[in-house]
This record gives C-alpha cells, structure tokens and sequence, in this order.
C-alpha cells in the first residue's frame, strides 16, 4: 500500500544574502566553455572562462549575458585549455567586467601561446570582424592577469582564496574559494595519478560545504596507467612495423608532453629496432612548449626533479622527437609517427593528414584524449566508412582507428573516492555529458543513501542556478584591552564591534587604532532650530527643564549672542539679529540625548499654550525716542521686546485689562484714543501709566507709590510665568524712602518693613467688599493728598504713618 511522502519542511529565507548561488554560465551538462559563476553575501566570483571546441565564433562562449560582468569581482582560471581560459581576453577586454583575475605562474606562460595559436586557427576561416578577439586584446588582458602561487592564500575584499594542485597538467589548479565561512571547492579538470610528469591532485584538508566537480567520464572507469601505456606501444608499433604513417591528434600543450615523454623513452629503449622510423611534433608552438615545459620543471612532479638532479639533463631535451610547424615537412608515406595538432579533428595540420592518409589501410589513427560530442574525432570513432574533406566531398576511411585515453580526467571511481575524502554536504556536478552525468549522480546518492553521510548532488543545466542556504554564526575575536581579562559567566564586553571582510572584532575604542585602520575623531554637531521669540522666553522653558543654566554674552558688530550651556555638553546660542538658535554639541550618545531634549524644548516654546498667551497680540505704535536719537520701536520689532520687558504688545494686553481694574478703584481713569497711555486723577494730582512699558509719571510721588505696586501686582497675575524673567515696574520711590530714614525719625514704635509696606499696598487691589463698606481708598488717598498739601517735611514718611495703623491696630488698606 502506497503512502504519502511527507512535505520538506521549507526554511524560510530572512536574508537574500545568505543565499549561495551557483550557476553554471557553461559546462552545465556539457563538455566545454567551462564558466561557474559563484555569488554569496553580494560577491560574486567567476570560475574558468572557456570556449566551446563545438561551435564556432560567439556561439562557443559561455552565457555570459546571464550575469553582468560589472558585478563580477574575481575571475579564478584553473588552467590554460582552450575549453577553460580562451574566452579570458574576450571577457577581460570586450565586457565591463573590472576585477581582478589570477592564474597559476606556469598556466598563465603556457595560456599567453596557446591563447595566440587559437587566434591564428580562428582566423583562418572567419574574417577579422567575426573573431572574438585580436592579439593586441590578448596582449592588453595578459597584462591584467596577476599570478597565485599553489598553497598561497590571497584575501581580496572578503573573498578568501587558495589554489591546490589538480595534476590535470602543467600549473593546472583547484580553487577553494571562502566567502564569509563557506568554503566552495572548485576541482576544474583534476586528476588524481601521479604521471611522468604532473603531481596528483591533493585534498586541501579542510571542512568543505560544497564540491563542485568535474563529471567527464562519468561512472566510466580507465585502465591503469601501465596497461594503457604498453596498449599505446602496441598500437604504435604495429603500425610502423607495416610501414604505415601513425597519427595522435593532440593539443599543443598539455597531456602532448607526457606522450613525448613516452615515445622517447620507448624509443631510447629500442633504438636498434626504431633507428630509422621519425617521430614529428607538428604545432606552431611546437618548439615554443618545449621551451616554455624546460622552464617550469620545478613545478612538476618529483620523478622529473629526480632526473634531472641525478643526470643533469633535461627531459624534455628530447633527442629523437622532431618538432615541425606544417604538413608539408611530413613525408607521404611511412613508417612514421606524427603528433599534429589540433586534438578534436576539426582543422589544422591533424585534420590535413587525416584526409592525406584515411585511404590506406596500413596507416593508423590513435585518439589519445577526450573527444567532445561533435566533433570529428567523436564521429571518427563510430565506424564512419568515410570521412567529410575540409574542401568539400567525402573521402573514404580505411586508416585504422584505435581510441587510447591519456585524458588526464579523473574516471568513476577515482571521482566517487574523491567526494567520499571531502564529504560535502552539496555536490554540484559540471563539466559531463547529460547521460553520463545523471549517471554518476544517481550512483553517488544510493551509494549514501541511509549513511552517515547526508549529500545532495545536483547537476545544473547552463544558466540554471543551484541555491543553498547558509545561516552561520558570527564570531567576534576580541583583542586588546578587553582580553586581558578572561570573561566569567554572566560576564559581558562592551567595545566597539569592527566588521571587515565579514570578520568581526571587538576592541576597546583606545585600542582602534592599533587592531584596525580605524582612527576615533571627535564629531562636532550642530542643528539651527527655528525660534523668533526673545531669549528670556528660551531661558525660562530650558530653566524649568534643566535647573539653573550658565550664561555667557558675547558681543559682535551685528549684536549680542547670549549662550547657554545644558550638562556641560550641549550649547544653545541665541542672537537676537537671528530667526533662529544654534545648539551644537559633541557627538556621543549622551551627548545626542540631551542635544535632543534641548531641541524638544526649543521646539516646544512657541508653540506651547502659555507661550502662545505670553507672544500674542501686536506691538505699539508709538515712539520710544532713546537719547542716543535711536528708537527703541526697532527693539520691539526686531527682538520682540523693549525697556526690558518680553514683548510691548503684551504689555499692552495687560494695559488694556488694567484700565478696567484700575476703573474700579479710581473714580476718574481715562484711556488715550490710542490706547497709548492711561490717565488716572485723584482730585489734583494726576498720574500717566505708558501702556507700552507700564511706567507711571506722576508729580504726585503718593499717588505714584500706590499706583506701581497695584500694576506689578496685576502683571504678575496675568503673567505668572514671565515674572522671572521680564522686568517689573520699578519699586514705589516711597520704600526707597522709607529706607533711608532712621529709626529716631520713624518714631520708636515704628519698624522698617519694605517688603511688609508692599504687600500691604498690594492689598488695595482686593475687591469692595472684602475693604469693607465703611473703608474707601480713595478716601484714604485724598487725605494723603491734603496731608501733602500742608506742607509735611517729607511726604512719603507722613504717608507712611497715616496709612500704616489705625485706631484699632490694623493697616488702614487692608
């Protein structure tokens, strides 16, 4: 009975960026334009930039549109094929790409001439306008391509990366690439038998979360190394024997110098039997690669250090090999043996003495390599009765076909031991035909199917993109001053969290400078906030919030700027020329919280309901002539106050509800047209209160000691709130009087109380009935007034005693 497959469980994804995408531009169920685009945490790396041996002209690039080159950080080269870098000078000079590529030292000498040969091949069959690229693009993008050494580690913003040996051939190498903790290894093309001259490829040693891996030979299995290299002899050998031309077509450089090495060794061997049979190497780097393979023998394996150390030859000094640049310097018939380039059959020199020696039978064709699907030496194979001419025609094949590989590929089982060694928890196979990829893939997941080893094997398609989630944990190293001292439990640091590269530190901000390249600078702020009202108005609101504030003055041309200063770290400065107040402060989280606070205040001020009452209404219209000529209505405009009051249209406000009240305790008050002024008379004394500065004039220093406190009374009731700060009417000059009597002239029983004096004048603002029906003050000033008509020595102090007590002991006012 069948049952339901329960649902994955699906793990959100928070962060695109911890999102690893890897798609393959090339190689994806293909053999040829190898191109993996790696990107993770907003890096993006390129991994080989090949050309297809298939196709022709644009159509062997990669699907390098799929990704913009602008965005590409790093390109990594494994080795100089044609199928992994011949597309490098395209990339590197026709596209936008910018950064920065690398290659092993013997890849980038051998890639240079092998790059070049591809340009004069090409262009002998399309025109100049349809190559990708010229030799001068060659020569410019050479010069961009930088060298890495095998086992040396390069850090270039955040990408970590090391090369490995891959024994694919010369300077062939794998890449493991690390991006913020994930490590991706990149085999390339990799073998893993140490040959004449090639090291094996090698495990890096280190936890690995992903593989991806060539898959050219799929579960295919290769013979040894010694059967294979006896079975090529035979063959060789056989055909010389029946005096037949024996061809291997080869590349130029690469797996061509082991089978060199081969041949002279064998010939070496058997001179006497083989003295007179040639052995040519046709390729116009001929010459060229044996110069550049003598140079870089230090990079080889340990069996060509040993020979050369023990006999001080070379080995690839050879001396029965012949290098030849053409056809033509080939004889027409054998016994011989020819290495011609190039190794698919699809042109050049190979390609000619194919079509020159198909008809005989004695003749024989050794395929020594991999041979990619559409290609002659692919077809070749699969017993063609004939073969199609470069110039048109068929022509029929009776030459001998035997198919030898020296693929330096790994095969089925040395590519499975290799994923068991790394253990990755994603495998991505490239590079491997569909068939025989799917193959391989379905082997690897039964084989661990139910293991210990959870593995999933993916086999992308070109330009399909392979997704994995990668949520790490970050780790912080704390240096410096903080480390001085292990943590205990419970324990915390508090420093300053550096990410570089996404590596994070913690230190201590004394220590930035010696653990980063960060130095610590002070950062002065400052903030214009709006503000049109005086500065006494400020004061008082960021007094009532913050206690008592110093205050410093400074004085310039255009005016006077008065700064106050909040917990000693924030400045507020105030001009009164200016629509607006500075606070500047230096910048730290204290700092910006208070800074913020004052700017709460300020912003406040205006627009709160006992501001709104303290700044409305208008200012006067009339003059206030100053004796320096100035007027002092420029203050009220400009300032918002004048005569040391806060605003003189407020004041104004209190004129007009003083008239009102003054109404109810004189008989006569008069107000201006203008409401300038009010007008109080008391028989025949008179008294003016300017409703601007509510100063009183009077002749009458009586009338005018009872006026003054009734008016500072009444300001403070309607403005509680500015009494602090704006100025009051000047105390009655009957109190300054009074203080300079002395106590022989006041009488024994009279004591000197000013402040006693004004609360008692005060009291006269009550209302009728609590002075009582038989008490008017009115009255009382009348008598004060004939009592200052009789001519009394001095009029306040006469005042004073008339006022102060009456019969029963209370204050006569009240």
């Amino acid at each position: 009975m069948a049952t339901k497959r329960k649902a994955e469980l699906v793990v959100p994804v928070e962060d695109e960026n911890d999102l690893l995408r890897i798609t393959p531009l090339g190689a994806g169920r293909e053999v040829g334009r190898s191109c993996i685009v790696l990107q993770y945490k907003g890096k993006t790396v390129m991994l080989d930039c090949g050309l297809h041996a298939g196709h022709e002209g644009i159509n062997s690039l990669p699907f390098l549109d799929e990704v913009d080159p602008a965005t590409v950080d790093l390109l990594l080269v494994t080795h100089f094929h044609i199928d992994h870098a011949a597309a490098v000078p395209y990339y590197l000079e026709k596209t936008t790409f910018k950064g920065r590529t690398f290659m092993t030292r013997p890849t980038k000498g051998v890639f240079r001439w092998l790059a070049t040969d591809y340009i004069r091949v090409t262009n002998t069959s399309n025109s100049e306008s349809t190559a990708l690229y010229s030799e001068a693009d060659l020569v410019s993008a050479h010069a961009k391509i930088e060298e890495i050494d095998v086992h040396q580690q390069i850090e270039i913003g955040g990408i970590k990366f090391t090369a490995y040996n891959a024994g694919h051939v010369l300077g062939a190498a794998m890449f493991l690439i690390e991006i913020a903790g994930v490590k991706v290894l990149y085999t390339g093309d990799y073998s893993r038998e140490e040959d004449r001259h090639l090291v094996p490829a090698e495990n890096p040693g280190v936890p690995v979360s992903v593989l991806i891996t060539e898959s050219t030979y799929g579960l295919h299995n290769h013979e040894p190394r010694v059967d294979r290299e006896k079975a090529f002899m035979k063959q060789v050998r056989d055909v010389v024997r029946r005096r037949g031309c024996c061809l291997l077509p080869v590349t130029a450089l690469g797996r061509t110098q082991e089978l060199l090495l081969i041949l002279e060794e064998y010939w070496r061997r058997y001179i006497n039997e083989l003295e007179n049979v040639p052995i040519f190497f046709i390729s116009a780097l001929g010459k060229t690669g044996t110069r550049l393979y003598k140079q870089y023998v230090m990079d080889m394996s340990r069996r060509i250090q040993r020979q050369l150390s023990k006999t001080g030859q070379n080995p690839f000094d050879f001396r029965y090999i012949k290098t030849r640049t053409g056809a033509s310097e080939v004889p027409e018939t054998g016994p011989c043996v020819v290495l011609a380039t190039p190794g698919m059959l699809q042109s050049g020199v190979s390609r000619k003495l194919l079509e020159r020696w198909a008809p005989r039978p004695e003749n024989g064709l050794i395929i020594t390599g991999y041979s990619v699907e559409g290609t002659l030496a692919r077809e070749i194979n699969n017993s063609m009765d004939d073969i199609p001419a470069l110039s048109g025609g068929r022509i029929p094949r009776r030459i001998a076909v035997t198919n030898i590989s020296f693929s330096a590929h790994v095969d089925g089982a040395q590519n499975c031991a290799f994923i068991d060694e790394i253990r990755a928890p994603f495998v991505i196979l490239v590079h491997g035909e569909e068939n025989a990829m799917m193959r391989l893939r379905a082997n690897i997941v039964d084989k661990y199917k139910g293991s210990d080893y959870e593995v999933a094997v993916h086999a992308p398609r070109n330009a399909q993109a392979i997704e994995l989630h990668f949520h790490g944990e970050k780790i912080a190293r704390v240096m410096g001053g903080l480390a001085t001292k292990a943590p205990g439990q419970g324990d915390y640091a508090a420093g300053v969290l550096v990410e570089k590269d996404f590596n994070y530190t913690l230190v201590d901000v004394a220590d930035l400078h010696e653990f980063t390249n960060i130095a610590p600078v002070v950062v002065e702020q400052q903030q214009h906030v709006p503000y049109s009202s005086s500065f006494s108005l400020l004061r008082l609101h960021l007094e009532q919030m913050f206690g008592t504030l110093p205050l410093t003055t400074e004085k310039s041309n255009s005016g006077e700027t008065n700064i106050l200063r909040v917990y000693d770290a924030v400045d507020i400065s105030h001009s009164s020329w200016r629509t607006h107040v500075e606070v500047e402060w230096e910048g730290n989280v204290m700092n910006d919280m208070a800074a913020d606070s004052v700017v709460a205040v300020i912003l406040n001020t205006e627009s709160c309901p006992a501001s709104v009452k303290i700044t409305q209404g208008r200012g006067c219209n009339h003059s206030h002539a100053k004796a320096d000529g100035t007027d002092d209505n420029e203050d009220v405009a400009n300032n918002g106050h004048a005569s040391g009051l806060v605003r003189t249209d407020d004041n104004q406000q209190i004129a007009a509800k003083l008239a009102l009240f003054l109404q109810q305790q004189f008989s006569q008050v008069d107000v201006a047209d203008d409401k300038s002024n009010i007008t109080v008379r008391l028989g025949s004394a008179s008294a003016v209160v300017d409703s601007c500065t509510l100063s009183v004039e009077s002749d009458s220093q009586v009338l005018k000691s009872r006026l003054a406190p009734i008016i500072a009374q009444v300001h403070r009731t309607m403005r509680p709130l500015t009494h602090r700060a704006t100025a009051l009417p000047e105390e009655p000059p009957l109190v300054q009087g009074l203080e300079e009597k002395t106590e022989e002239e006041l009488g024994p029983d009279q004591e000197l109380e000013p402040e006693a004096e004004l609360e008692a004048e005060a009291d006269e603002l009550q209302l009728d009935q609590e002075l009582g029906p038989d008490q008017e003050p009115e009255a009382e000033l009348e008598d004060d007034l004939a009592a200052d008509e009789t001519g009394a020595n001095d009029m306040a102090v006469d005042t004073n005693s008339d006022t102060s007590n009456d019969g029963d002991g209370k204050d006569s006012g009240s």
